[in-house]
């Protein structure tokens, strides 16, 4: 019965983020999961901005600044079913060596009823995701900044017990005058130190991505361009089960086109500021839209949206993601700035 348990539990991670081909052969896939609103809103996208979204070291250390200093950041998501998910970090900037953000990300599956082999009731257990990480991101001159994290990875399910170690690495690049940022990252860099009992060790979801952001010159406009997985060029895979027969009456099979190969590593994202304190996200990510959309009816699946506002001292966004038809993830961020409730003398 543990076993079998274990294997639901397993089969629920590969919606955490569903790449047939690359996903379920990893552990600790919930690394994937969106660390913010605006990160889910933008289609599950990393942004390159240089601002005082301190969720970004999540993925992108390089991205931690002064504006950073004593933030701290809250993030909830109401995931699938009873399965949620939440980001908490601060951040800190020290004169001369740059900014360090202490962060934890977290996914709950909720209580689960246990069973012996004779179906007598054990009680009930959880099943649980965690992950702590140390980041620093420092700006090396005019135009490039550096960043890296350092994770623990701990995992629980039951009786099973897994924990890893991980980094990312960044680097960014900002062309000022052209409102210009560049950034390259590799993250999930590690291994898994103890795989869970029974099970052999599993390598973690490493990949390579570039990301493109510009804000337009006549208009409150900052797009952003991701090109992920670059690690894995080739996604395509044959579908040999597709329930068709050709005239012959043989088995149809089903291959990926070269297109949607391509179209499978481009993401796309946008937020227009309404005013100065309202932006509005949206986003799309054609991988997902792919993978987790029903064959007939797809709905909103890869398509999310997004809003970011200010109230007081508070930040304030919430985020919507489409996953599979009938279904929205939805997600909520909260950031502040310890600063401002200090009392200025």
């Amino acid at each position: 019965m543990k076993k079998q348990t274990l294997a639901i539990i397993l089969t629920l991670m590969g919606f955490q983020k569903v790449y047939s081909q690359i996903a379920g052969t990893k552990a600790f896939a919930f690394l994937n999961m969106p660390s913010s609103a605006r990160q889910l809103s933008l289609g599950s996208n990393f942004s390159s901005s240089i601002d005082n979204d301190l969720s970004q070291a999540w993925n992108n250390p390089a991205a931690l600044n002064p504006s950073m200093d004593k933030h701290v950041f809250a993030s909830y998501n109401n995931y699938i079913s009873d399965i949620n998910t939440g980001y908490f970090s601060y951040g800190k900037t020290l004169k001369n060596k740059g900014t360090f953000s202490l962060g934890i990300l977290y996914l709950d599956y909720g209580t689960f009823n246990g069973y012996n082999e004779g179906g007598i009731s054990t009680g009930t257990f959880k099943a649980q995701d965690q992950c702590f990480s140390l980041s620093y991101g420092k700006q090396l001159n005019r135009k490039f900044r550096l960043g890296a994290n350092a994770k623990y990875i701990y995992s629980i399910y039951e009786s099973f017990v897994s924990n890893g170690l991980s980094t990312d690495l960044s680097g960014i690049y900002t062309d000022s005058a052209k409102q210009l940022t560049v950034t390259a990252f590799a993250r999930n860099i590690g291994f898994q130190a103890i795989p869970y009992s029974g099970t052999e060790r599993q390598g973690l979801p490493f990949e390579m991505a570039i990301t493109i952001s510009k804000r337009l010159e006549h208009l409150p406009f900052r797009y952003h361009l991701i090109f992920s997985n670059l690690q894995k060029p080739d996604f395509r895979y044959t579908i040999s089960e597709t329930g068709e027969k050709d005239e012959n009456g043989n088995p149809k099979l089903r291959s990926m086109t070269m297109g949607d190969n391509i179209l499978r590593h481009i993401g796309l994202g946008g937020e227009l500021n309404l005013s100065k304190h309202f932006v509005f996200r949206f986003g799309y990510n054609h991988m997902k839209r792919k993978e987790m959309g029903q064959e007939q009816k797809r709905g909103t699946a890869g398509f999310s949206w997004g809003l970011g506002f200010k109230v007081s001292k508070f930040q304030i966004s919430y985020g919507s993601a489409g996953y599979f038809s009938g279904y929205n993830s939805n997600q909520f961020s909260l950031l502040l700035n310890l600063n401002d409730f200090y009392k200025k003398k």
